[in-house]
């Protein structure tokens, strides 16, 4: 296996470990959000989802969930905005992982309808 081939393994390897990791404990947090604060999530997360569909004609689920993840926690001072008065906890939610959840659900929906 070449030395590119091998990073690249490596790489989804670490990405499913990570997901696998913090996946349990950011379920946990992302579904006992007041529902505001998990729809602004969730809404952010879809956005980004369709974009990365509109870019990559051929979606790759676990690209799709670490460019999503990735993009919900960058967007967090945006989704905190939107989300009125939980603000605060999607703040402290954001720091526990919830992108992955909601990316996870973002990019099952493209994956199931493309």
């Amino acid at each position: 296996m070449s030395s590119e081939m091998e990073d690249i393994h490596r790489t989804g390897r670490d990405i499913n470990d990570g997901i696998v990791h913090f996946g349990g404990q950011a379920e946990s947090v992302f579904s006992s959000l007041a529902e505001q604060a998990r729809v602004s999530i969730q809404k952010k997360a879809d956005e980004l989802a369709a974009q990365y569909l509109e870019s990559n004609p051929n979606p790759d689920y676990y690209d799709c969930v670490q460019i999503v993840e990735e993009g919900v926690f960058s967007a967090g001072n945006e989704i905190k905005a939107s989300s009125g008065s939980w603000g605060d906890s999607v703040d402290a939610a954001l720091d526990a992982g919830v992108g992955t959840p909601a990316a996870k659900i973002a990019c099952k929906r493209i994956s199931m309808s493309h």
